[in-house]
């Protein structure tokens, strides 16, 4: 599908790829340096770049965000079961279920498509241990709000912010809300890294854990400290 000007044709569906003319000369500093993947130069500048273009105090790249969703419950240590929303696409629920946590769907906003924030207190229970908002097609959930029911009940807020990258709020971004947010590079996203994703945490502490539990729980060559996963992202997407 497409729209057509006199001008420029621009694409609905399709991909956004850089002029292979601009990538090529990354892809002979990957075959010179041999680093494929393990936190190499384009992976460390990436990161810092996120970091620096977002306005967040720490990101955590992922080879995509299925994985640092499933993630972000594991270094928050979220069990029982977990507030969201059923107007999202499946991962955010499969995140739960493959950690064994049972998600409770509360209603979306007519308005905003988002999880209604003013039915989320009602389905708060004793197993209830964070909430789990999209912030859907980018518009910002009421973060206000979810924010002071989550320090009510102790619980923690973890954002699925796959649609919301560089989308900021009265000047703030809105990675900033919650105790972590997850951001989605997939290609079907505005920003993509063909296949990629991140966690944004607002302490280096966590950010520590992240990154040991994406990579295997390797603090070092000999020391595992955490059972962990393989989330890296590679050089390539970086």
């Amino acid at each position: 599908m497409e729209t057509k000007t006199e001008a420029t044709t621009t694409f609905l569906t399709r991909p956004y790829l850089p002029p292979l003319e601009e990538f090529l000369p990354y892809l002979a500093q990957i075959w010179e340096s041999r680093r494929l993947t393990n936190g190499g130069p384009f992976h460390q500048q990436f990161e810092e770049a996120l970091r620096e273009y977002l306005g967040v105090p720490h990101v955590c790249l992922f080879a995509n965000g299925t994985l640092a969703l499933i993630t972000a419950l594991q270094a928050l240590r979220i069990t029982g079961e977990v507030i969201t929303t059923p107007y999202t696409f499946a991962a955010t629920t499969h995140a739960l279920l493959w950690n064994g946590i049972k998600p409770v769907f509360v209603d979306i906003r007519r308005d905003t498509c988002n999880l209604d924030e003013e039915q989320v207190e009602a389905a708060i229970s004793p197993r209830t241990t964070a909430i789990l908002p999209v912030h859907c097609y980018g518009n910002p959930c009421a973060g206000e709000r979810l924010q002071q029911i989550a320090d009510t009940y102790g619980i923690k807020l973890i954002y699925d912010a796959a649609h919301a990258f560089g989308v900021t709020l009265d000047g703030r971004s809105l990675l900033a809300l919650g105790d972590l947010s997850v951001l989605s590079f997939h290609a079907t996203k505005v920003f993509n890294t063909f296949e990629g994703g991140a966690i944004v945490c607002h302490d280096a502490k966590l950010k520590q854990r992240i990154d040991y539990l994406k990579n295997f729980g390797f603090a070092d060559e000999v020391t595992v400290v955490a059972p962990g996963i393989n989330g890296k992202m590679n050089e390539f997407q970086a």
